[in-house]
């Protein structure tokens, strides 16, 4: 008979009074925390029960009751039951009303059955009261798993004793109970050098310490090795480890240990010794010599362990698993010393941080001398549990490994809920006792984790193996009923479980062992809908490979050819990440090897013709899956070749599809490196391969280039785009497969590019020089770099500005040199004797400007040649800039240097004028402008005043103007500036043209503007909305505000209006304001708009207006913390300016958070108005995934609750901390829940 069953049948004949007293200290460690706690249905100091409704009660700190009632009345069952839920919610039974109850609880020593329960609940379901049914089963679970001294006490079970061991029991002891599963005690310590030293510095300094990580880490392993250390080097020290088994240990304790003598106390898996407060309660005595005490938890009960030991303020360390570079460096040394790449990658990732794995897999590839035994690592796992499997006791039926394969599949089984739990068991015929007692066994070897009521495979190969060995490799259980159960709500368990057995262990063996209860579920769903077809064969593939294309061959024939003259291949890289085709994802699995390879492509391509739109998504895919990776070495790059003999096949039947595909896919498949993605331990990894120089490649790459050079005729504009990309310069780029193809492409070179083309010319120009780069030779070179050149190409590297490449043709030392020479070039090289050479020159200039990929500084060149031109013969000059006009200025050219350098006098200047405004076109209002830049001082009158206020007027685009070439105006008239801010701020604000004003002319600009104050801060913020990062440095915004404090709200209401403007950067110079005088009154204005406007986001994060605050000069900290104080004097009964200040002092003034908490105390104890302020706030960043919001949440609280509890107010502020105290205990909650949400999630 089991322990449970035990406590079962005891709790079954237990009397009346006893069932109360156990039950009553079960639900008092439940709820620690109450005011008061009556039992109303015992009799005082004897052992005997009184009628009393209800039979105990207790009073919460919230003012609440919980009742309880119990009743081992099975004969009357839930009547009784009824009956007593009803007297509970009688106020003239309880002179309690019912509103003030929290909840009632009912304890029971018997069953009762689903609508016995609904019965029960039915009878509070009009009121707000919880119901609480603890039956036989939940006490007996409860009793045995974590209260098992009660059960000792109250049903007189015997347990065992021996709990108090040394070092070397506690190691048989460990060893004997783990059979060999877990990693034994007494092998050699290793790897973890620096963590020892860690531990044992630590335990110098504390007394108290706990080792946390997670399971099979060696915590306990790296604890004996450090207590090991310790006692040796101070002698006055003994140690002493807990064995513990489930029995009290306090007077263990006391007999082991004398007050007087030095002493280690390791208490391993603290978390599950449920007499852990006695070894706290002993810590607590007084004594002459030192206690230390070394836990080890692991890493989702830490929170809870830490919890119990607060008082005692434990040192917490966190033992990492072994890392990458710590398994690779067992494995590269003797006796092993694997250095090959790929041996280390798979062991690391087999090992996943576990040493002994680590050893067994590199002894079992050494020994084999072939990596490719590493794909089926069963055997592995065979020999890490063999004791355990292998063992004549209490595993020698295959039970435990039935229940471990159940927990694999499904990740987490709550086998609190005998519902849920028993609905899993019954279709595999277990039983549910004989299943928590597998359980309780499997959690003490370490196999399983129980936690939340959950229990779950403590390390993810574990549970692949587990499900393997069950429902695969033994059959312990059928797959046949786990897949008709549970697919359709469970497919990714499946796709977890099945997929990666299938990459561990021998995919032949589980395909065959498959097989036939696949294809007896697929004949049931393939003729359902598509849906639930598509998702089976995504998930089973593998095993029905014929069936997958014979689904998907059926599926495409009913649909229409359309057959395309052309078709799309381009794509962008993220259109497929969140929206990917079924059909097309279905397929990129047959990508992965050969078997059906060829036929997976041709169904893609069919389905690609009869949908055209998914060819793009299609050849992503095929780059995605079928690009160069290291595991296509091993079988001489089959897959491509697969793939580009069925291009070519079917490019020789003239198919056009397959011509696109050819021509885009070549691009990606004759580079040389390539990048392959994933994710190992939920992180993504990143693998470059560079292809080898070998024969495979040779043989691939040759016949590429013999196709394309075969069928550059019949698609010139495919084949042209790809042979430029194959000549621009690309990572990983290889000296000897440059070399091997270097005699394709000239042969494609000589046979197919002309010289009269300039992109041809360009690209035979850049592909030599590329060869020549890297040091590649061939006679070839100096041909047809002579041969490959004409006009435009010559004009093309004159007017193109491009340093590497020209370092060939010039001899400069620097950018400025180089900008000498490239304007001398320029200047000397087009120079025009008539308007037919210059029609020529800019047709020439507009085609390469098109042509370039970068085409920055093409109207740089052009600027040049009109001045030049202009320079040499006005009439050509004026020509080349009357071309421009002529076609609409569609190059985006602003003259310069012919304004520059020739508005002197009068008749020049009107000639440009008159021939700039004779047409309209593009960017005219800027040619406009850029002529009175450079106008002479002596040309400017008052007509030309009024021609410049119309230039102004005309701009129709985002354009910056520069006042400072414009002072010269002012001579004539002193307010020509204050009448073109005047156009531009009514422009800016009816037209929404961005007209930008440079930040220098703002700095002077009051007085220029003849001090209309109003008009420069107008124009200060749309300037600032328009500019991101207008005047950066705050100069402009603090004169604005020395000359008018109000400003202020002007501007920052102007500034939060756009969410985009928060972000901006232009909020920086805020912080300034503490320059200004009497800066206060304003700022208070400010803050009660935001208070107001934005309440709702004051708790979220660090609100803006803390820019005001953070990180103030020193010199004005302590004018803006009275500010704070007299804003909270001043505001303490507003709640919305309250949290504004509140969230400002958190997060700029921390230092003044307690003074601010105990300030707005002295004026109110109002706890309804203290509940309203975000005194913790909420939301932030999460740095590490990990962190637990609710303990962090609760840390704040407590913290408040201390700066409350220094006030001198007394007993007014006891709704307060009662507040305070519910708020702790809500996130202690959400803290637990988090915890649970991470067991339930984490691997």
């Amino acid at each position: 008979m089991s322990r449970l069953q035990s406590i079962e049948n005891a709790l079954k004949e237990i009397n009346e009074t006893a069932f109360q007293e156990l039950c009553d200290s079960f639900l008092l460690r439940k709820n620690q925390k109450y005011r008061a706690f009556s039992r109303t249905g015992s009799q005082q100091g004897k052992q005997k029960t009184i009628k009393g409704t209800p039979d105990t009660l207790t009073l919460l700190p919230h003012g609440k009751y919980l009742f309880v009632e119990y009743s081992t009345n099975i004969s009357e069952g839930v009547n009784k039951l009824i009956k007593d839920i009803s007297n509970c919610i009688d106020h003239s039974k309880t002179t309690i009303s019912p509103e003030k109850i929290e909840e009632i609880i009912l304890c029971v020593n018997f069953k009762l059955k689903t609508n016995e329960i609904e019965k029960l609940h039915k009878v509070l379901e009009h009121t707000n009261i919880n119901l609480t049914i603890n039956t036989l089963d939940s006490l007996a679970m409860e009793l045995h798993l974590q209260h098992r001294d009660l059960a000792s006490h109250y049903l007189g079970i015997t347990l065992d004793t021996g709990q108090i061991v040394s070092m070397d029991v506690f190691i048989n002891e460990y060893n004997k109970a783990s059979k060999s599963i877990a990693t034994p005690l007494d092998n050699p310590f290793l790897h973890r050098e620096s963590e020892l030293y860690s531990l044992k510095t630590d335990l110098l300094k504390h007394d108290f310490i706990i080792l946390t990580g997670a399971p099979g880490v060696g915590k306990t392993k790296l604890v004996l090795e450090c207590i090991k250390n310790f006692v040796t080097e101070n002698k006055s020290y003994q140690s002493f480890c807990i064995s513990y088994k489930h029995h009290s240990l306090l007077d263990d304790l006391n007999q082991y240990f004398n007050d007087d003598k030095d002493y280690i106390l390791f208490v391993d898996d603290a978390n599950r010794i449920d007499a852990f407060n006695q070894i706290l309660g002993f810590n607590r005595g007084i004594r002459k010599g030192n206690l230390k005490i070394i836990c080890t938890v692991r890493d989702y009960a830490y929170e809870s362990l830490k919890l119990l030991c607060t008082d005692f303020l434990p040192h917490k360390l966190y033992l990492q698993k072994l890392s990458d570079e710590q398994i690779t460096g067992i494995i590269k040394t003797e006796p092993f010393n694997i250095t090959n790449h790929d041996y280390l990658y798979n062991i690391v990732n087999i090992a996943n941080g576990n040493p002994r794995i680590a050893i067994m897999a590199t002894q079992l590839a050494v020994a084999k001398k072939d990596i490719n035994v590493l794909n089926d690592i069963s055997g592995l796992f065979e020999m890490y549990f063999s004791t355990f499997i292998k063992d004549n006791g209490e595993f020698s039926n295959d039970f435990n490994i039935k229940c471990l394969g159940l927990i694999a599949f499904f990740h987490t089984i709550p086998f609190h809920d005998r519902e849920i739990t028993e609905s899993i068991l019954n279709h595999f015929d277990i039983g549910y006792s004989d299943f928590f007692h597998a359980i309780e066994k499997l959690d003490r070897l370490e196999l399983v984790e129980i936690q939340h009521n959950h229990v779950k495979i403590a390390e993810q190969n574990l549970a692949i193996y587990f499900f393997y060995r069950t429902f695969i490799k033994d059959k312990l259980l059928s797959f046949d009923i786990l897949i008709y159960n549970y697919f359709e709500s469970h497919q990714k368990r499946f796709d977890e479980n099945v997929i990666s057995a299938r990459n561990m262990f021998n995919h032949n063996d589980i395909k065959q062992k498959l097989y036939d209860s696949l294809v007896k579920y697929w004949n049931k769903v393939k003729n359902t809908e598509e849906e639930k077809a598509i998702n089976f064969l995504s998930s089973f593939w593998f095993f029905l490979q014929n069936q997958t294309l014979e689904y998907i061959y059926l599926t495409l024939q009913p649909l229409p050819n359309l057959e395309l003259d052309q078709y799309n291949v381009s794509y962008e890289p993220n259109d497929f990440v969140y929206n990917q085709n079924k059909i097309i994802k279905l397929l990129g699995h047959f990508f992965l090897n050969t078997d059906y390879l060829k036929e997976s492509l041709e169904l893609g391509f069919e389905y690609a013709k009869k949908k055209p739109q998914h060819l793009p998504e299609f050849i992503h895919k095929i780059v995605e899956v079928i690009g160069f990776d290291r595991e296509d070495e091993s079988i001489d790059f089959l897959r491509q070749i697969i793939l580009f003999e069925l291009l070519i096949e079917k490019l020789q039947k003239n198919e056009t599809i397959f011509a696109a595909a050819f021509f885009e896919l070549s691009k990606t498949f004759l580079k040389i490196e390539f990048t392959s993605h994933g994710f190992q331990k939920d992180i993504v990894t990143t693998r470059i391969y560079s292809t080898p120089n070998d024969k495979k490649i040779q043989d691939l790459r040759e016949n590429i280039w013999i196709t394309f050079n075969q069928y550059f005729s019949c698609y010139p504009k495919q084949a042209l785009n790809l042979l430029l990309s194959f000549g621009e310069p690309y990572p990983g780029i290889s000296k000897e497969l440059m070399t091997f193809d270097m005699p394709f492409v000239l042969q494609i070179i000589e046979q197919h590019l002309q010289s009269e083309s300039f992109v041809d010319c360009r690209y035979v120009q850049n592909q030599v020089r590329l060869w020549k780069k890297h040091k590649i030779k061939n006679d070839a070179f100096s041909r047809l770099l002579n041969k490959y050149t004409n006009d435009i190409y010559k004009a093309y590297l004159k007017l193109d500005w491009d340093r590497i490449r020209d370092k060939e043709r010039y001899d400069y030392e620097d950018y400025r040199e180089y900008d000498r020479l490239k304007e001398k070039e320029i200047r000397s090289s087009f120079v025009f004797c008539n308007v037919a050479e210059v029609t020529k020159f800019y047709n020439t200039f507009k085609y390469l400007k098109n042509q370039a990929a970068n085409d920055y500084e093409y109207n740089n060149s052009l600027d040049l040649v009109i001045d030049e031109n202009y320079k040499h013969n006005k009439e050509i000059g004026l020509a080349v800039l009357k071309e421009v006009i002529k076609d609409d200025n569609s190059v985006n050219y602003i003259p310069i240097k012919i304004f520059q350098n020739n508005l002197k006098n009068e008749i020049e200047s009107v000639s440009l004028w008159n021939i700039i405004i004779d047409e309209k076109y593009q960017h005219q209002a800027s040619w406009e402008v850029s002529y009175f830049y450079y106008l002479d001082d002596s040309l400017i009158n008052n007509s030309y005043i009024k021609k410049l206020i119309n230039s102004i007027r005309k701009i129709n685009e985002r354009t910056y103007i520069y006042f400072e070439y414009l002072h010269k105006f002012l001579r004539i008239d002193s307010t020509i500036f204050h009448k073109l801010i005047n156009i531009i701020t009514e422009r800016n604000e009816l037209e929404k043209i961005e007209i930008i004003v440079k930040t220098d002319f703002l700095e002077e600009s009051l007085e220029l503007l003849n001090n209309d104050l109003e008009l420069v801060k107008k124009l200060f913020i749309q300037q600032s909305k328009i500019h991101r990062l207008y005047d950066y440095n705050g100069k402009i915004f603090l004169n604005i505000l020395q000359k008018d404090t109000s400003f202020l709200a002007d501007y920052t209401d102007y500034f939060y209006k756009d969410a985009d403007n928060k972000n901006s950067g232009n909020n920086k110079k805020l912080k300034l304001i503490w320059q200004i005088k009497d800066i206060e009154s304003s700022l208070s204005k400010t803050l009660d708009h935001f208070a107001s406007k934005e309440s709702y986001l004051i708790a979220v994060g660090t609100h803006d207006c803390n820019v005001f605050f953070e990180n103030i000069d020193i010199l004005y900290r302590e004018r803006a913390a009275t500010f704070l104080r007299k804003y909270c004097i001043d505001n303490y009964e507003n709640p919305d300016r309250m949290n504004l200040l509140i969230n400002i002092v958190r997060h700029s003034f921390k230092e003044l958070f307690e003074h601010i908490i105990l300030l707005f105390l002295t004026f109110t104890q109002d706890v309804k108005l203290f509940e309203q302020i975000y005194w913790i706030g909420n939301g932030g960043t999460v740095v590490r995934g990990d962190v637990s919001f609710g303990e962090i949440n609760a840390a704040e609280w407590r913290n408040i609750l201390s700066i409350v509890g220094k006030s001198s107010l007394g007993i007014s502020l006891l709704p307060i901390k009662r507040h305070i105290n519910d708020k702790i205990d809500h996130h202690l909650e959400y803290a637990e829940w988090e915890r649970k949400r991470s067991f339930l999630g984490r691997y």
